[in-house]
């Protein structure tokens, strides 16, 4: 399977979820995790969660942040 990011690439994981293949400079980058806020029934046995798992909860927290931004400003 190919890269989701760098198709001329072949991937060396695969998100089980989304059924996307990642190259190891995304999975050094942390970019392989396809949806790191929402649930995910196979978190527990994923490869990529493991490597990245810090960083994909510091996205969902700016994420978080973003949004609370954004719906302050509605409300104003």
């Amino acid at each position: 399977m190919e890269c989701r990011f760098h198709p001329e690439r072949e991937g060396c994981v695969i998100c089980q979820k989304m059924e996307f293949g990642y190259c190891q400079e995304c999975l050094d980058a942390c970019r392989a995790c396809t949806d790191p806020c929402l649930y995910c029934k196979f978190r527990r046995e994923c490869v990529i969660w493991e490597l990245c798992r810090k960083e994909a909860r510091k996205r969902c927290k700016e994420k978080e942040g973003e949004k609370r931004k954004i719906a302050k400003k509605a409300i104003n």
